[in-house]
């Protein structure tokens, strides 16, 4: 009887799982934590922003639509582990199945958790979000490799500053960051990349019940492949790394395009941004700040490229301080070097 009662739980286990649309394979390593991962912000009917709390590395924002018999996830994070612990704490708002995952781009921190799903699961992405994440195209780009080289130190300086720390909440405080980097360094380590099943180049509808879902590609922005998705009775957009409520890395951006995009992003008739990064926000206003910051990030590199000072130098020299009212990661002149070598890159290009 014992032994019939354990297959019993098994199976309902093992059945639970392939309704959720989460292959029934051995849970990711890293999954570990304690206390909720995620905040789930409900900002409609059955549409939530889910956010990291901290307990679990995720690094980006998921968007989660509960329709009247499934469940659409925006953007599943940063690793299987943390694409596995998102789906189970979607129980605690829904127990209808994870039927579609989309992907706003190929990014780590936005797609690396697309292994955990089912065959069965459509993961719907550009072509060009595809063609990145197929035979691990997205592990060699240099946004990804400084980040998991950065795993080892990050830890390492985690556990000095635990030794050191005498302040019992300080404490706690970093051994939970401690906790959350290790869990995700193992992780990473069994990243599997999985591009989407299901690609568009343009537009892309979905019909769930009386909800409409648009997936669209409105230009080249943070990549060559990001896409938005807009749900025009709920006058909501999800907006990937295209528009978060700060600065998005310019790593692989066509930073030149990004503003004409943005235009075309206007044209929506939206009331709430959901970001793949900060909270969700109403004021379009940002959308015209963040173009101004892109039109003089452009000039400014280009001026410093044209003057033969070097990308290293440049990222150090270039000054953006007139934009700190808005963005207040703006303290002193200087932008990351990445995004100084992506736009010396695509300003060579043009030659």
């Amino acid at each position: 009887m014992a032994r019939l009662a354990m297959a019993v739980a098994c199976t309902a286990v093992l059945i639970t799982l392939a309704v959720a649309g989460v292959q029934s394979q051995r849970q990711p390593a890293g999954t570990a934590h304690n206390g909720n991962a995620f905040r789930f912000n409900k900002v409609a009917e059955g549409v939530y922003h889910a956010v990291g709390t901290g307990a679990l590395t995720v690094v980006g924002n998921s968007s989660v639509i509960v329709n009247t018999d499934d469940v659409i996830i925006v953007d599943d994070h940063v690793s299987p582990a943390a694409a596995w612990v998102l789906v189970d704490e979607i129980k605690t708002i829904t127990n209808k199945p994870v039927r579609t995952v989309i992907n706003t781009h190929f990014h780590y921190d936005h797609a690396h958790g697309n292994q955990i799903f089912d065959k069965d699961v459509a993961i719907i992405g550009h072509e060009f979000t595809r063609e990145m994440l197929l035979g691990g195209k997205s592990l060699q780009m240099p946004l990804y490799k400084n980040y998991v080289t950065g795993l080892p130190g990050q830890i390492e300086n985690l556990k000095q500053r635990i030794a050191m720390e005498s302040d019992a909440t300080r404490k706690a405080m970093l051994q939970t960051q401690l906790q959350a980097a290790q869990n995700n360094a193992a992780s990473q380590a069994e990243l599997k990349p999985t591009p989407p099943n299901v690609t568009l180049r343009t537009n892309m509808t979905l019909y769930r019940g009386d909800r409409e879902i648009q997936i669209r590609f409105l230009g080249r922005a943070h990549t060559a492949g990001d896409v938005v998705v807009y749900l025009p009775k709920e006058k909501i957009v999800m907006t990937g790394d295209m528009l978060t409520s700060t600065l998005s890395n310019m790593s692989d951006a066509f930073v030149d395009e990004w503003v004409a995009t943005l235009d075309q992003l206007k044209k929506l008739e939206f009331v709430t941004v959901l970001p793949g990064h900060g909270e969700a926000f109403t004021d379009r206003a940002k959308i015209d700040y963040f173009q101004a910051y892109l039109r003089d990030v452009w000039t400014e590199i280009s001026r410093l490229k044209q003057q033969g000072v070097s990308a290293e130098d440049a990222a150090k020299r270039a000054d953006l301080t007139k934009h700190k009212e808005h963005f207040s990661t703006i303290t002193a002149p200087g932008v990351p070097l990445i995004a100084v070598t992506r736009i010396y890159d695509l300003l060579n290009a043009r030659r």
